[in-house]
Order: C-alpha cells, then structure tokens, then sequence
C-alpha cells in the first residue's frame, strides 16, 4: 500500500489517538470491529484459540505480517528468537519501538531468507491468505517450504467464510461465484481519518481449502483450533521431501506429537 494507511493507524494509535482504522470490501460494506484495539491487545485478551496454537511454536521463528508485534514480542518473552516482517514500514517503526528485535519491511510474496532458516513461521491475524488467492497462497508455501528446516510448523489463522449467516456475506458469497472466485475472496482496503489505501485481494479460507492448496506444496494440515464463529488457526507441517506430499499425521512418522 503506498500510502501506508494502516502503519499510519498503528502509529497514531501508539500515541493515544483511538480513531477506529476501517476495513472496507469492494461492494461497500465495512467492518466495524475495534481491529486497533485486537492489534495491540495483551496476551490474556487474546481468544484461547490463538493461544493454543502458540504452543506449537518452536525453534528460530519468522512472524509474518507482524503489525504492531504483538506475537513476537510474547515469543521473544518466552525465549524464542524471533524476525518479524511486515510490508508496512510504519508498522515496523512501532514493532522496533515495542521492542521487537528484529523487525524488517518485506512483503509475504517476496520474501529473502536462505534456506533452514526457521523451524516455525507464523500467518496470524488472517494472514493465510495475505498473498490475495490460491495461487498466491501456493507460491508464498513453496517459499516457506525453502526457507524453513526439515521438521517446520506453520501457525496460520482464518475466517472460514462459509460460517456466517449475515446477508451482506452471502451476497458477496453470490457475488464471488458469478465472477468466478472463491466465496472467501475479498477485495478490501484500509481508510483511516478520510484518507484510503489501495486495494487488495485477501483471500479467507476452510480448513478443507487450506488443506487443498497447501498439500500441494508440501504442507499437511495438522489440526485445527476453532475459535468462536468463524475463526480459526490451523497447524500446518512440512512434509519431508522422502514422504509424498499428502502424508497424514497418522501415517507419518515426523507427525506423532501429542497436544
């Protein structure tokens, strides 16, 4: 985003100033949760799901689309080594000043790491479908698949779109089909005290659809914590390369961890 509206929001926010970021799809309708307010939030505010799934983490860790830092600030309480990106420069200024230690600008698409070099990346706050589709989403975990080590994690979390009955989303949902994209597909962008980013694609997926894409690159779906209604993370294991892609935890010996 040029502009960088939601780093601006961040900063602002830091500051003592509350204006409610906004969130708006392409077919106007706008999110009017406290999103600010779940960004900087503590770890006993966060929903128990996103807790569980934390304690998956392990090894040298890559927090991806961090925003104000929150996950890699608890990690690095917890000792774990921690680089946290996000594409937002301002973002990272607040990251750096909360005192995340290593907090770079880079895009989830184009990542620069050399390969092993983490055990566990992290997707949190919607951020599995931060490469905007499918196809996007494929390449980003084919990337994660040569930058990370041989046993590695993927904590990622989702809204899974079929889980609502609000009319405007299933409207979306029809809308969706009749131009030939996933229902979960949105078209949103950033507005904050009447200046607004530039578009972008965010693709919101099931459990099955995660499962899909992502065992075709050599990611297994583990298990899954469910959240309240549509929220969820998934956990998400690299598949060695002398096992097929596709092996279940059941049948793969790498996957017999207990929770």
């Amino acid at each position: 985003m040029s502009r960088d509206i939601f780093g601006k929001a961040l900063m602002e926010y830091c500051k003592g100033d509350k204006t409610p970021l906004m969130i708006r799809r392409d077919d106007g309708y706008v999110e009017k949760e406290r999103f600010l307010d779940i960004v900087f939030s503590e770890y006993d505010k966060w929903d128990e799901f996103e807790r569980m799934a934390l304690e998956h983490v392990k090894g040298m860790t890559l927090d991806v689309g961090c925003g104000a830092g929150r996950h890699s600030l608890w990690l690095q309480e917890k000792g774990f080594e921690v680089v946290a990106v996000d594409v937002s420069p301002l973002a990272v200024e607040v990251s750096k000043s909360k005192g995340v230690r290593d907090c770079r600008v880079m895009d989830a698409t184009n990542l620069s790491f050399p390969p092993n070099s983490f055990d566990t990346i992290l997707l949190m706050g919607n951020n599995f479908g931060v490469a905007g589709n499918a196809e996007g989403a494929k390449r980003m975990f084919e990337k994660f698949y040569q930058i990370t080590s041989k046993n590695a994690v993927v904590i990622a979390t989702s809204r899974d779109p079929a889980v609502t009955d609000n009319p405007e989303h299933l409207k979306y949902h029809e809308f969706n089909r009749k131009r030939g994209r996933p229902i979960g597909q949105v078209t949103i962008r950033f507005e904050y005290k009447g200046e607004a980013g530039d578009w972008f694609d965010l693709l919101l997926a099931s459990p099955d659809e995660i499962e899909e894409i992502c065992k075709l690159v050599g990611w297994d779906l583990d298990r899954i914590f469910k959240g309240k209604n549509d929220m969820y993370a998934a956990i998400l294991r690299k598949v060695p390369k002398e096992l097929p892609v596709g092996t279940n935890r059941e049948s793969n010996p790498y996957f017999n961890l207990t929770d």
